[in-house]
């Protein structure tokens, strides 16, 4: 099967789960969603234990990579859980969209994976796009944009993610290049999990927090995480197979599912304009990979 079947893949489930999460953000609190979220993700992967290759554990290079995918990978997945939860899913999606830009030149820097000048047109366009984005009503100005960058920590955190998603990226195709992708995603699930158990303890209420969590959304939890593994499952099989630069963009097109769906759903304002600004996003996306 091509890779572009599984980045096309990614994106579908990608979008549902984005639709689902924010429905369950609108409620939960970040850490005690992330923390649950990760619980369930991990025992998501444990029937696979069987088809993993526990030789792994005896390569500290190896090892010491997922880790650190782990901890990049899920630092990101809070920081945007942060962003959807206080702000609207139509603004967020589309912002993710400077992703695959930042992702190209990470790419090329540390995996030299050439940009051609088509490509660089399209991350043009995609920052274009998201910019248009931002231009709102309130913010009617050229600079409006700009300015409400500065003021809002929320976008703040979504270029925090983006920031991680990218390096965390680049570990993925390091990583996938020595193991199968069930191998990767059971033992980075693991860590992500742990992870978000000692964080939840240091900086939030601990095990009343995780009983909370599944209290009171533990069955939307569940359904996102259910997508999440499925997405990610189809993202390590894309990435193994091709350049990581052009399976990312083809996984953010999920932006224009979610922000239509998402948008329509939760009667978010200006919802035309925004799908504009994803279909030029979009456009952006597939000129770096056409």
């Amino acid at each position: 099967m091509e890779w572009y079947v599984f980045a096309f893949a990614c994106a579908i489930v990608g979008s549902i789960s984005a639709v689902v999460e924010k429905k369950t953000l609108m409620k939960e609190h970040s850490m005690e969603f992330s923390t649950v979220f990760s619980i369930f993700n991990f025992i998501f992967v444990i029937p696979f234990l069987s088809y993993v290759d526990f030789s792994v554990l005896k390569e500290p290079y190896t090892m010491g990579f997922i880790y650190t995918t782990s901890v990049l990978g899920g630092l990101a997945f809070f920081y945007v859980a942060k962003g959807v939860r206080h702000m609207e899913i139509s603004v967020v999606s589309p912002l993710l969209n400077f992703g695959p830009a930042f992702l190209m030149l990470l790419a090329w820097i540390f995996l030299g994976e050439v940009l051609t000048l088509q490509q660089l047109v399209g991350v043009g366009i995609i920052i274009f796009g998201s910019y248009l984005l931002e231009i709102s009503t309130k913010h009617p100005t050229l600079l409006g944009p700009v300015k409400k960058m500065i003021h809002s920590k929320y976008i703040h955190y979504i270029f925090i993610a983006l920031f991680l998603y990218g390096f965390s990226s680049l570990c993925d195709k390091i990583i996938l290049g020595r193991i199968t992708p069930i191998t990767y995603l059971v033992f980075v699930h693991f860590f992500i999990a742990v992870n978000f158990i000692i964080l939840i303890h240091l900086f939030h209420n601990g095990f009343a927090g995780i009983k909370n969590g599944i209290r009171n959304a533990g069955k939307w939890i569940l359904l996102v995480s259910l997508l999440t593994c499925t997405y990610r499952y189809f993202q390590a099989q894309a990435v193994s197979m091709a350049y990581v630069s052009l399976v990312i963009p083809i996984k953010r097109t999920s932006t224009i599912f979610s922000t239509i769906i998402g948008g329509g759903l939760f009667h978010e304002k200006h919802l035309l304009k925004r799908v504009l600004c994803c279909v030029i996003m979009f456009f952006g996306a597939y000129l770096i990979i056409a």
